[in-house]
Protein backbone atom coordinates (compact mmCIF):
# COMPACT_ATOMS: atom_id res chain seq x y z
CA UNK A 1 0.00 0.00 0.00
CA UNK A 2 1.66 3.21 -1.19
CA UNK A 3 0.83 6.47 0.62
CA UNK A 4 1.59 9.88 -0.86
CA UNK A 5 1.39 13.25 0.88
CA UNK A 6 0.82 16.15 -1.50
CA UNK A 7 2.88 19.06 -0.24
CA UNK A 8 4.65 22.11 -1.62
CA UNK A 9 8.39 21.48 -1.63
CA UNK A 10 8.96 24.86 0.04
CA UNK A 11 6.52 24.11 2.90
CA UNK A 12 9.21 22.80 5.23
CA UNK A 13 7.30 23.35 8.48
CA UNK A 14 4.19 21.61 7.17
CA UNK A 15 6.27 18.68 5.98
CA UNK A 16 7.95 18.31 9.33
CA UNK A 17 4.57 18.42 11.09
CA UNK A 18 2.90 15.72 8.97
CA UNK A 19 6.08 13.59 9.02
CA UNK A 20 5.93 13.58 12.81
CA UNK A 21 2.25 12.58 12.85
CA UNK A 22 2.58 9.75 10.33
CA UNK A 23 5.82 8.41 11.78
CA UNK A 24 4.09 8.16 15.17
CA UNK A 25 1.44 5.94 13.56
CA UNK A 26 4.01 3.88 11.65
CA UNK A 27 2.53 4.98 8.31
CA UNK A 28 5.18 4.82 5.61
CA UNK A 29 4.74 7.46 2.90
CA UNK A 30 6.39 9.56 0.22
CA UNK A 31 6.08 13.28 -0.32
CA UNK A 32 4.68 14.24 -3.70
CA UNK A 33 5.74 17.75 -4.67
CA UNK A 34 2.58 19.79 -5.18
CA UNK A 35 2.46 22.04 -8.22
CA UNK A 36 3.35 25.55 -7.08
CA UNK A 37 0.88 28.20 -8.22
CA UNK A 38 3.36 30.96 -7.42
CA UNK A 39 5.41 29.94 -10.46
CA UNK A 40 4.37 31.55 -13.72
CA UNK A 41 2.85 29.16 -16.28
CA UNK A 42 3.00 26.25 -13.87
CA UNK A 43 2.31 22.71 -15.08
CA UNK A 44 -1.28 22.20 -16.32
CA UNK A 45 -2.19 25.87 -15.77
CA UNK A 46 -3.29 25.87 -19.41
CA UNK A 47 -6.12 23.47 -18.47
CA UNK A 48 -7.98 26.31 -16.74
CA UNK A 49 -10.88 27.87 -18.63
CA UNK A 50 -11.65 31.11 -16.78
CA UNK A 51 -14.26 32.33 -19.28
CA UNK A 52 -16.26 29.12 -19.03
CA UNK A 53 -15.97 29.01 -15.23
CA UNK A 54 -17.14 32.61 -14.94
CA UNK A 55 -20.06 31.92 -17.28
CA UNK A 56 -21.19 28.81 -15.38
CA UNK A 57 -20.31 29.72 -11.81
CA UNK A 58 -20.12 33.50 -11.69
CA UNK A 59 -16.63 33.44 -10.18
CA UNK A 60 -13.03 32.81 -11.25
CA UNK A 61 -10.85 30.06 -9.84
CA UNK A 62 -7.96 31.35 -7.79
CA UNK A 63 -4.49 30.50 -9.07
CA UNK A 64 -3.98 28.34 -5.97
CA UNK A 65 -7.16 26.40 -6.76
CA UNK A 66 -5.93 25.70 -10.27
CA UNK A 67 -2.58 24.56 -8.86
CA UNK A 68 -4.39 22.33 -6.35
CA UNK A 69 -6.38 20.74 -9.18
CA UNK A 70 -3.15 20.32 -11.15
CA UNK A 71 -1.46 18.61 -8.19
CA UNK A 72 -4.22 16.02 -7.82
CA UNK A 73 -4.32 15.57 -11.60
CA UNK A 74 -0.59 14.76 -11.46
CA UNK A 75 -1.24 12.33 -8.60
CA UNK A 76 -3.89 10.52 -10.66
CA UNK A 77 -1.32 10.17 -13.41
CA UNK A 78 1.07 8.70 -10.83
CA UNK A 79 -1.59 6.18 -9.81
CA UNK A 80 -2.12 5.11 -13.43
CA UNK A 81 1.62 4.86 -14.14
CA UNK A 82 2.11 2.68 -11.05
CA UNK A 83 -0.93 0.62 -12.07
CA UNK A 84 -1.92 0.16 -8.47
CA UNK A 85 -4.26 1.75 -5.98
CA UNK A 86 -2.73 4.41 -3.74
CA UNK A 87 -3.57 6.58 -0.75
CA UNK A 88 -3.39 10.35 -1.30
CA UNK A 89 -3.50 12.90 1.48
CA UNK A 90 -2.71 16.56 1.93
CA UNK A 91 -0.14 17.88 4.40
CA UNK A 92 -2.54 19.86 6.59
CA UNK A 93 -4.27 16.92 8.27
CA UNK A 94 -4.41 15.37 11.72
CA UNK A 95 -4.90 11.58 11.72
CA UNK A 96 -6.82 9.68 14.38
CA UNK A 97 -4.92 7.21 16.57
CA UNK A 98 -5.90 4.04 14.65
CA UNK A 99 -5.86 5.58 11.17
CA UNK A 100 -3.41 3.02 9.78
CA UNK A 101 -5.57 0.04 10.70
CA UNK A 102 -8.72 1.53 9.16
CA UNK A 103 -6.90 2.64 6.00
CA UNK A 104 -5.62 -0.91 5.53
CA UNK A 105 -9.11 -2.35 6.04
CA UNK A 106 -10.57 0.19 3.59
CA UNK A 107 -7.83 -0.57 1.07
CA UNK A 108 -9.06 -4.16 0.86
CA UNK A 109 -12.23 -2.86 -0.85
CA UNK A 110 -10.75 -0.38 -3.31
CA UNK A 111 -11.07 -2.67 -6.34
CA UNK A 112 -14.82 -2.76 -5.71
CA UNK A 113 -15.41 0.89 -4.83
CA UNK A 114 -12.49 2.61 -6.68
CA UNK A 115 -12.65 5.97 -4.88
CA UNK A 116 -12.93 6.03 -1.08
CA UNK A 117 -12.68 9.25 0.90
CA UNK A 118 -11.15 8.98 4.36
CA UNK A 119 -12.70 12.20 5.68
CA UNK A 120 -15.65 14.41 4.82
CA UNK A 121 -15.65 18.17 5.19
CA UNK A 122 -19.45 18.38 5.04
CA UNK A 123 -21.59 15.69 6.60
CA UNK A 124 -25.07 14.52 5.62
CA UNK A 125 -27.02 11.30 6.28
CA UNK A 126 -24.67 8.35 5.82
CA UNK A 127 -25.67 5.09 4.10
CA UNK A 128 -23.69 2.16 5.50
CA UNK A 129 -22.61 -0.50 3.01
CA UNK A 130 -20.38 -2.63 5.22
CA UNK A 131 -18.62 -2.59 8.59
CA UNK A 132 -14.86 -2.20 8.66
CA UNK A 133 -14.85 -2.56 12.46
CA UNK A 134 -17.49 -2.20 15.14
CA UNK A 135 -16.92 1.57 14.99
CA UNK A 136 -16.05 2.34 11.35
CA UNK A 137 -18.18 1.81 8.27
CA UNK A 138 -17.72 2.06 4.52
CA UNK A 139 -20.60 3.67 2.67
CA UNK A 140 -21.74 6.92 1.16
CA UNK A 141 -23.08 10.30 2.22
CA UNK A 142 -26.36 11.56 0.79
CA UNK A 143 -24.76 14.80 -0.41
CA UNK A 144 -21.32 15.84 -1.61
CA UNK A 145 -18.79 16.03 1.18
CA UNK A 146 -16.20 18.46 -0.30
CA UNK A 147 -12.49 18.47 0.41
CA UNK A 148 -9.53 16.38 -0.76
CA UNK A 149 -8.06 15.80 2.70
CA UNK A 150 -7.33 12.09 2.21
CA UNK A 151 -8.60 9.38 -0.11
CA UNK A 152 -7.83 6.00 -1.68
CA UNK A 153 -8.03 5.74 -5.45
CA UNK A 154 -7.74 2.89 -7.94
CA UNK A 155 -6.09 3.22 -11.37
CA UNK A 156 -9.53 2.78 -12.95
CA UNK A 157 -10.96 5.80 -11.13
CA UNK A 158 -7.77 7.82 -11.65
CA UNK A 159 -7.91 7.27 -15.41
CA UNK A 160 -11.54 8.34 -15.55
CA UNK A 161 -10.73 11.48 -13.57
CA UNK A 162 -7.89 12.26 -15.98
CA UNK A 163 -9.91 11.60 -19.13
CA UNK A 164 -12.64 13.98 -18.07
CA UNK A 165 -10.45 16.75 -16.63
CA UNK A 166 -8.81 18.06 -19.77
CA UNK A 167 -10.20 21.39 -18.63
CA UNK A 168 -10.33 22.64 -15.03
CA UNK A 169 -13.72 24.29 -14.64
CA UNK A 170 -14.28 24.10 -10.87
CA UNK A 171 -12.31 23.28 -7.69
CA UNK A 172 -10.94 19.75 -7.80
CA UNK A 173 -13.03 18.49 -4.86
CA UNK A 174 -16.17 19.73 -6.62
CA UNK A 175 -15.16 17.96 -9.85
CA UNK A 176 -14.38 14.67 -8.10
CA UNK A 177 -17.91 14.45 -6.71
CA UNK A 178 -19.67 14.79 -10.07
CA UNK A 179 -20.20 11.20 -11.27
CA UNK A 180 -22.07 12.35 -14.37
CA UNK A 181 -18.79 13.86 -15.57
CA UNK A 182 -16.54 10.83 -15.07
CA UNK A 183 -18.71 7.87 -13.91
CA UNK A 184 -16.85 7.59 -10.59
CA UNK A 185 -18.99 7.32 -7.48
CA UNK A 186 -17.81 8.77 -4.18
CA UNK A 187 -17.61 6.38 -1.24
CA UNK A 188 -16.51 7.32 2.26
CA UNK A 189 -15.33 5.94 5.57
CA UNK A 190 -17.27 7.11 8.60
CA UNK A 191 -16.27 8.42 11.12
CA UNK A 192 -13.41 10.46 9.63
CA UNK A 193 -9.85 9.14 9.80
CA UNK A 194 -8.40 12.63 9.30
CA UNK A 195 -9.38 16.15 10.24
CA UNK A 196 -8.13 19.49 8.98
CA UNK A 197 -5.22 20.75 11.05
CA UNK A 198 -5.52 24.22 12.54
CA UNK A 199 -2.94 25.75 10.21
CA UNK A 200 -3.21 28.31 7.43
CA UNK A 201 -4.43 26.97 4.10
CA UNK A 202 -2.13 27.32 1.10
CA UNK A 203 -5.23 27.85 -1.05
CA UNK A 204 -6.80 30.61 1.01
CA UNK A 205 -10.44 31.53 1.29
CA UNK A 206 -11.00 34.73 -0.68
CA UNK A 207 -12.43 34.45 -4.17
CA UNK A 208 -12.67 37.10 -6.79
CA UNK A 209 -16.07 38.69 -6.37
CA UNK A 210 -19.08 38.12 -8.60
CA UNK A 211 -19.52 41.76 -9.56
CA UNK A 212 -20.10 42.76 -13.17
CA UNK A 213 -22.42 39.85 -13.96
CA UNK A 214 -25.24 40.80 -16.30
CA UNK A 215 -28.87 39.79 -15.63
CA UNK A 216 -28.64 37.33 -18.53
CA UNK A 217 -25.52 35.73 -17.06
CA UNK A 218 -27.20 35.45 -13.66
CA UNK A 219 -30.04 33.53 -15.30
CA UNK A 220 -27.54 31.25 -17.06
CA UNK A 221 -25.71 30.59 -13.80
CA UNK A 222 -28.96 29.65 -12.08
CA UNK A 223 -29.99 27.39 -14.97
CA UNK A 224 -26.62 25.66 -14.87
CA UNK A 225 -26.91 25.20 -11.11
CA UNK A 226 -30.34 23.61 -11.63
CA UNK A 227 -28.92 21.34 -14.35
CA UNK A 228 -26.15 20.12 -12.04
CA UNK A 229 -28.64 19.51 -9.22
CA UNK A 230 -30.71 17.38 -11.58
CA UNK A 231 -27.66 15.45 -12.77
CA UNK A 232 -26.62 14.81 -9.19
CA UNK A 233 -30.04 13.42 -8.32
CA UNK A 234 -29.80 11.06 -11.29
CA UNK A 235 -26.20 9.92 -10.86
CA UNK A 236 -25.32 10.12 -7.12
CA UNK A 237 -25.70 6.43 -6.29
CA UNK A 238 -23.01 5.49 -3.79
CA UNK A 239 -24.97 2.70 -2.17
Amino acid sequence: MKVFVVSLKRSVDRRERIQKHLDALDISFEFFDAIDGSIENFQYSDHARPVTTKKRKGYSLKTSEIACFASHYAMWQKCVSLNESIVIMEDNVDPIANAKQIIELSFEHIQTYNYIKLSATHKSPFHRILDLTSEFQLGGYKKKTCGTTAYIISPKAAQRFIDNAQTFLEPVDDYMEKPWRHQVQTYSVSPDLFTRADITSTIGSTRKDKSGISPFNKIYIELFRTYESLMKSLHWKNK
